[in-house]
């Protein structure tokens, strides 16, 4: 009788929401628990206020993991956690501006957020006018050299420099060690890192080159204090495993502390060098030989390389394109003869791709000579745009130019990931090459270089010694004297690997050549390096020991959640206290060097897709390194359907099952476990709930994506010209390309012409003299004035006029380049729970089902844990939906 009373006090639009509730709602308790929540929030918020119906219009945007057509139970708790978030985090310095200039209050996030960015453009300001009172000559010669095409900061230094630096970097030193190793008790130990944290905070915003050494100064400082505590305090001595399970996981993590050190050293004034002029009387140029080697590859890869490189920006008398045909095929040199290349094989097939250019070497004799994997195709301006340098500064041996890739690699691909990301490839030959070139330790990538004969033949040619023979000629080329460059600007692109076993194969063989290097010609030792060269080369070797340490860090909470062994012998808050700031400080600084080079949080999922097959090969190759081959990877396949590789993802299986087997046992010892086993308990299952995460992602890598082009099509914008068969032409735009089709959009409606299927028409490229015309068929029609054209390539000559229209076109790689985004951390995080969901999704899929319903209740749950994580709202189109409320 109560609650009718209560109710026909009730409003009429009280009323009708509830009415419209109900018929949004999935189910009866569905039902209960949400008018349950909007009853509470109708008595404790204006919800009539102006604001509140604004966002509730606007509820797609604001809500996006909410279908509002079927509300769950639970749906106002996530509501109230996304409202939460908005409040706190997503809120622009913009709101509180206009709000300021209408005096009107702003709320306390819009303050702090309004203080922090102010905060930070001062920095900026700071730390740009140090930099100029700071830099010293080398420095200022960096700065230079990533604007324009001045030499790259200087490598000798006098002896006064060299004394100064000395005693600064001895007092620093000193300090360093005294900083790290200073005794504090937890309470200190807060306080010391809360103020590097709000420092951090602070010089983040900001982002300019002298915070990010502040960033990283900070960073290496946290971390030391970490492993020195875990050495001095955290080894476990109570039994014989827990000291062998505490010792694998310091080493681990020692290993991982030196590697980011290095890292940061590395990277820390990364240097982007820009093309330099050339002479500009041509005969001053000189004759360059271009050598593609090539030994099982399809002719259909080769032929774009070749033609690309036969129609070069350079005097025809001055460049000799040869094929370096290792498997001796008569339909290749028939080729090569009719199209105007060179055309090299030999009788002994000793040291595979190392042998192969040695042997054309003797054969050959310009002052030059560039090398291209067959699948890499260059633009037009190639020799153009590196030469220039070689003048520059007569001691430059090599000459490396970034790999680009113009078909989606497996993880790209299998991942769905759109081309905004950057690949995996981009952080060394993007950024990292850049921060060797600063300490002249540019590393020849076997293609996509120019190196001067006179410096490869004192060493002897490409080094045979390892399968690795790009890196370790680099290195030689260093030891001797001779200086190397990375022009950062891309100028070719060539094919991904297919699949991922393919990938995982070619990762092997790089990890098993650079471990070579390290026993047969160790960069530590020897003459001929600097410190810096050797330091860089030092840490491109040992990246590829990472298999064990992560395997290890995979596994490192299982002992306590089966065994109760403790691998960090400390309390809870202790392991928090220094675990979690070393973790969220290296995280930072990592993301602030990497932004744009690498999707944040994705390359755990490299390390751990690579961590089992690269482990063995690298610790042969420690004990026996003239053990292993050369292996050719395969390019230019196709996959007809999609599937999972079971043989490739079979080691994750079992570390999955490992670690789902701990979560559920560390579950259950949490009932009726006292406070100080619950935070361990938590602590370990935090780790394995990450691990999981990571797996399972993991896992999504291995289901390979359908890929039924033979030849993958590349995204252009080039106006072009189509002809139809009565001779009216019509303006277009080239949006894709491949070896044999494309793909055309007409931007003015009045003007598309109806198409129709197999009908002739002419692809034009370039106007006025230098126009080349392309018989095409229409293959497919599209709406809203798409089409597809199959072009018709009658005779080489033809391909060769359309290579240089495509794939020769000089600005279309770094188009492509511009095109890629930094992402936030948030982003990156988002996206790795997406890339779990998907590989717990595909096991559902895939697995059969007598044995699925495990991964049923896995996804199922994940699907529900995801859904109370907050999401930051999209610009995009919403979906009409039929509102509850009005």
């Amino acid at each position: 009788m109560l609650l009718t009373q209560l109710f026909r006090s009730f409003d009429l639009s009280l009323k009708t929401d509830l009415v419209m509730l109900k018929s949004h709602c999935c189910s009866s308790w569905s039902y209960v628990c949400n008018a349950f929540f909007f009853l509470i929030a109708w008595a404790i918020f204006p919800l009539e206020n102006k604001l509140y119906k604004k966002i509730f219009r606007n509820r797609a945007f604001y809500f996006p993991q909410i279908n509002f057509h079927s509300l769950h139970p639970l749906d106002a708790f996530r509501i109230l956690i996304q409202l939460g978030f908005l409040c706190l985090f997503v809120i622009t310095k913009d709101k509180f501006s206009q709000r300021k200039a209408k005096g009107q209050p702003g709320t306390l996030s819009q303050f702090v957020r309004y203080v922090r960015v102010n905060i930070g453009r001062e920095i900026r300001n700071l730390s740009e006018t140090l930099s100029k009172l700071l830099l010293s000559d080398s420095s200022a010669a960096a700065e230079k050299g990533k604007n324009s095409a001045e030499e790259p900061p200087a490598h000798k230094m006098s002896w006064v420099r060299k004394t100064v630096i000395g005693i600064l970097l001895s007092v620093g030193l000193v300090l360093y060690f005294l900083c790290i190793t200073q005794p504090f008790s937890l309470e200190e130990q807060i306080i010391f890192l809360s103020i590097l944290w709000v420092s951090a905070l602070l010089l983040f915003q900001a982002q300019t080159r002298l915070t990010l050494l502040m960033l990283i100064v900070i960073s290496v400082i946290v971390s030391s204090r970490y492993i020195w505590w875990r050495y001095t305090e955290t080894i476990n001595p109570n039994s014989f495993m827990s000291v062998i399970f505490s010792w694998m996981l310091i080493l681990a993590e020692t290993y991982a502390f030196i590697v980011m050190l290095l890292g940061y050293f590395q990277v820390c004034w990364a240097l982007d060098r820009k093309p330099t002029s050339m002479p500009k009387d041509s005969s001053l140029w000189p004759h360059v030989d271009i050598f593609i080697p090539t030994y099982n590859e399809p002719l259909d890869v080769v032929k774009p390389t070749v033609y690309a490189c036969l129609t070069m920006d350079w005097p025809k008398e001055k460049l000799h394109v040869h094929v370096l045909d290792d498997g001796s095929r008569p339909e290749f040199e028939e080729f090569s003869n009719s199209v105007g290349a060179g055309y090299i094989k030999r009788e002994k097939h000793n040291h595979a791709k190392a042998g192969n250019i040695n042997h054309a070497l003797t054969k050959t004799s310009g002052e030059f000579i560039t090398i291209f994997d067959c699948d890499h195709v260059p633009v037009r301006s190639f020799l153009k745009k590196t030469m220039g340098w070689f003048f520059k500064d007569k001691n430059i041996a090599l000459i490396q130019t970034p790999h680009h890739f113009y078909s989606q690699d497996p993880f790209e691909k299998n991942l769905h990931l759109s081309d905004h990301v950057p690949n995996e490839n981009s952080l060394f030959h993007d950024f990292i090459q850049k921060g060797n070139d600063t300490w002249n330790a540019t590393m020849f990538c076997g293609s996509c270089a120019i190196m001067r004969r006179k410096a490869l033949e004192e060493v002897g040619g490409i080094a045979v010694e390892t399968v690795t023979e790009d890196a370790h000629t680099s290195l030689k080329l260093n030891r001797k004297g001779w200086s190397s460059a990375f022009l950062s600007t891309p100028l070719s692109a060539g094919l991904s690997t297919e699949t991922l076993a393919a990938h995982i194969g070619q990762r092997i063989r790089w990890a098993r050549g650079m471990i070579q290097i390290f026993r047969l010609d160790n960069p530590l030792f020897g003459k001929g390096l600097t410190i810096p060269q050797r330091l860089c080369f030092l840490n491109a070797m040992i990246h590829f020991l990472h298999g064990l340490p992560r395997i290890i860090f995979l596994l490192a909470p299982l002992p306590f959640l089966f065994a109760n062994i403790y691998v960090i012998y400390a309390s809870a808050i202790a392991i928090f206290v220094y675990l979690v700031p070393h973790m969220v400080h290296s995280t930072m600084t990592t993301y602030v060097i990497h932004k744009g080079y690498r999707f944040p949080f994705v390359s755990a999922i490299y390390e751990t897709i690579l961590s089992w097959y690269i482990f063995v090969p690298t610790l042969v190759a420690i004990f026996a390194p003239h053990k292993g081959k050369f292996n050719v990877t395969a390019k230019g396949g196709i996959i007809d359907k999609a599937y999972v590789d079971w043989s490739v993802a079979k080691p994750y299986l079992y570390l999955l099952i490992l670690n789902l087997a701990g979560l559920c046992f560390g579950l259950y010892k949490m009932i009726g476990a006292s406070q100080y086993q619950v935070l361990m308990l938590a602590i370990n299952i935090g780790w394995i709930l990450y691990n999981l995460i990571i797996l399972f992602a993991s896992i999504a890598v291995c289901v390979e994506s359908v890929q039924q082009r033979k030849f993958p099509r590349v995204a252009a914008m080039q106006k072009v010209t189509v002809e139809l068969s009565d001779g009216h032409k019509v303006k277009a735009v080239l949006a894709a390309f491949s070896q044999k089709d494309c793909q055309l959009v007409f931007k003015i409606p009045s003007a598309i012409p109806n198409f129709k299927l197999g009908e002739s028409v002419k692809l034009i490229f370039g106007e006025g003299k230098t126009v080349h015309e392309f018989n095409c068929t229409v293959s497919a029609i599209f709406s809203a004035g798409v089409i597809d054209l199959e072009v018709h390539q009658e005779t080489f000559q033809k391909e060769k006029e359309y290579t240089a229209c495509t794939f020769g076109v000089p600005e279309l790689w770094i188009n492509k380049q511009a095109k890629i985004k930094g992402f936030g951390m948030l982003d990156g995080f988002m996206a790795l729970l997406r890339m779990a969901r998907q590989g717990v999704e595909a096991f559902v899929h895939y697995t059969p089902p007598s044995s699925s319903w495990l991964f049923y209740i896995t996804v199922g749950s994940l699907k529900w844990i995801i859904s109370f994580i907050p999401r930051v709202p999209k610009l995009r189109s919403q979906s009409k939906q039929t509102v509850f409320a009005s």
